[in-house]
Parts: structure tokens; C-alpha cells; sequence
């Protein structure tokens, strides 16, 4: 491995997360476990596994801690209204909805009408069972709309998609210091770590071990197809940002991010044989339930290139699990069929 040179101590980092404001909703720390099934049935590296899936609040996932920080803002400021639009399955729709009802707040979804809107299952159903207001529309304007009346009418209205961009990138520094301290106690360090990149589980990932100088292969599989180059450019531009926030005097380029959208098929949300097969290998050999847009894909890229002996035995990859149980219930004729 290359040779980093630290930025900042632990202490200090520590101290200046400690700055922004910072909401209390996860269960914290979340556990970092082996998988030796898993690791005999592949027959290639120690695979760790660290249970974002497990953050405790509505099912957990990545989003309860990147909404510790992101959210912070609209609690602060006394928002009325929490929004998110995306897919009819979103998991940030979910937690959205659950974040509205914790702090007695308002949630609206603008969901898309696809494949999984009906019937009501998965994420969907929590989003109704949290009582949000919901849309489920084919008109990508429809959002848009909605937010616009809903502040015409007097509304203070909090897209967590779009507000609280960065901090959400930000929690995930917080999150690689704690990964990082469940390793040094254990005396481990790990050769890759794999993780489903959206943007900011991975960004934060990312500038966390560039700042401690962990020299660190940190994968992200992307759940959508993209072009590897300009998705990486942007990445980069989104962990400046973040490095700016907390003033580490970090620069990134797409050099210094890698993800890939080869693994996603033939758009976002659809089953892919290695996701299918990575949600059941998970399931029998170590009771461990992904879902089949995320972090089944995230495991099935793992696999593939442990076949193609990109990991062997005497090395060691932590598989962040960062979520998105509940979506695994709208695909169940997918996952058991095929």
C-alpha cells in the first residue's frame, strides 16, 4: 500500500465534527462482525461487515446517520415541512417520513410510479405508516410543483435531498472515525473497503481516511449505470467541499475516487443476476439480508472480483452495509424467482 501522511489527529477531527450541529437518532456504534461462512464459501479474503443496517431508527441505514447532521438544519431553523421525491422504494423517502414523525413535523413524498408502487409494500408501506402525505406521480415536474405550492401557502419547506447536501457527506467523516477506532482496536488493517456509492456514504468514507492518512482502496458500486470518469470528477468536487467545511486543506480529484457503474444492469432498480445471487448467498450463509438495489449489488461486485483474484486469502475487505432492508420486500418475487 502507498504511504499517506495524516492531516489531522483523531482528537482533532473529533473536535471539529464536534462543531456543527448534530442531531440524536442512531444507535451508535454500529457492530463491525467477520462472516467466516461467507468466507469459505467464497474462498478468498476475511470479510468484515459494518452493520450500518443496524442504526437503529425505522430499520435503520446510512441515512439515519448522514440525517444526524443533515437534518439538523431544518430543526433548528423550525421547519414545518420535510419533502423527498424519488423512487416509489427509496429508502431516504422512508427515513425521511420517520424523521418528520419523530420531531412531530410534516413529511410529503413525491414518489415515482413504477414497478414497485404497487402494491404497498417495503419502504412504501413504512412512508404511509409514518403518515406522510404521499404522491406517487409519472410527472418528473410533479416535485417541483408540490414545493412550490406548499411554500406559496406559508410553508417552511426542507428538501433532504438538496438542503443539507454536504453535511451529509460530512457524517460519514464522523462514521470512517468510528470504523476506524472498531479497527485499531481490533489491530486490523484492512487492504479495500467496499460500499454502495451514491455520493456521500462514499465521499465521507473517503475524505475520513485521507484525513487520519489510512492507506485505504475504498470501493464504491454504484446502484445506477454511469461514465466511471465524470461520476469520480464529481465525487471529488462533492469530498473538496466537505474538506473545506472542516478546514483539512484537501485536495481531491477523480484520481483519488473510485466507483463503478458496470455493476448496476440496465438502470437503477432492477435486479441483476449477481445481486440476486449475492442476497441469497448473504441470507444462507450468514443470515445477513441486503436488498437487491444496494448493497446486493455492492456484495455481488465484491464477489466477482474476489473470482476474479482481485482478493485472496491472507487479505481483508470491510463490506459496509449501509442499508435499505425494507426495499427487499417489493422485490420478493425477483430475488426467490429470479
Amino acid at each position: 500500500m502507498s504511504t499517506l501522511k495524516a492531516v489531522i489527529t483523531v482528537e482533532e477531527l473529533r473536535a471539529r465534527l464536534d462543531g456543527f450541529s448534530r442531531l440524536s437518532l442512531a444507535d451508535l456504534p454500529t457492530p463491525l462482525l467477520d462472516c467466516p461462512r461467507l468466507d469459505e464459501a467464497l474462498g478468498g479474503p476475511r470479510i468484515l461487515v459494518k452493520r450500518e443496517d443496524q442504526t437503529g431508527m425505522a430499520f435503520g441505514g446510512n441515512k439515519v446517520r448522514e440525517f444526524e447532521y443533515s437534518v439538523a438544519p431544518a430543526i433548528d431553523g423550525k421547519y414545518d415541512i420535510l419533502l423527498h421525491g424519488a423512487a416509489s422504494q427509496s429508502n431516504q423517502s422512508r427515513l425521511t417520513a420517520a424523521m418528520a414523525a419523530r420531531f412531530g413535523l410534516r413529511a410529503v413524498m413525491v414518489g415515482k410510479k413504477d414497478a414497485h408502487s404497487d402494491p404497498v409494500n417495503g419502504n412504501l408501506l413504512l412512508a404511509h405508516l409514518f403518515g406522510a402525505e404521499i404522491h406517487l406521480t409519472d410527472r418528473p415536474e410533479e416535485k417541483e410543483e408540490v414545493l412550490a405550492r406548499l411554500r406559496a401557502e406559508g410553508h417552511k419547506v426542507y428538501n433532504t435531498s438538496s438542503d443539507g447536501y454536504y453535511l451529509r457527506s460530512l457524517s460519514y467523516v464522523d462514521g470512517f472515525l468510528e470504523l476506524w477506532g472498531q479497527l485499531q482496536e481490533r489491530d486490523i488493517l484492512p487492504d479495500a473497503l467496499y460500499v454502495c456509492s451514491g455520493v456521500h456514504t462514499h465521499v465521507g468514507l473517503a475524505v475520513g481516511a485521507r484525513a487520519l492518512g489510512v492507506p485505504l482502496r475504498i470501493v464504491g458500486i454504484s446502484p445506477s449505470p454511469q461514465d466511471n470518469e465524470k461520476n469520480n470528477a464529481m465525487l471529488a468536487e462533492v469530498a473538496n467541499e466537505v474538506s473545506k467545511m472542516l478546514d483539512l486543506g484537501l485536495t481531491f480529484g477523480p484520481q483519488d475516487i473510485e466507483s463503478y457503474g458496470e455493476y448496476a444492469g440496465d438502470a437503477y432498480g432492477v435486479v441483476t443476476p449477481a445481486s440476486r445471487e449475492a442476497v441469497v448467498l448473504a441470507a444462507r450463509k450468514e443470515a445477513l439480508v441486503l436488498d437487491p438495489v444496494y448493497t446486493g449489488k455492492t456484495l455481488g461486485a465484491l464477489i466477482q472480483h474476489i473470482e476474479e483474484g482481485q482478493w485472496k486469502r491472507g487479505q481483508t475487505v470491510v463490506f459496509v452495509h449501509t442499508g435499505g432492508t425494507p426495499a427487499l420486500f417489493a422485490y420478493g418475487d425477483e430475488v426467490l424467482n429470479g
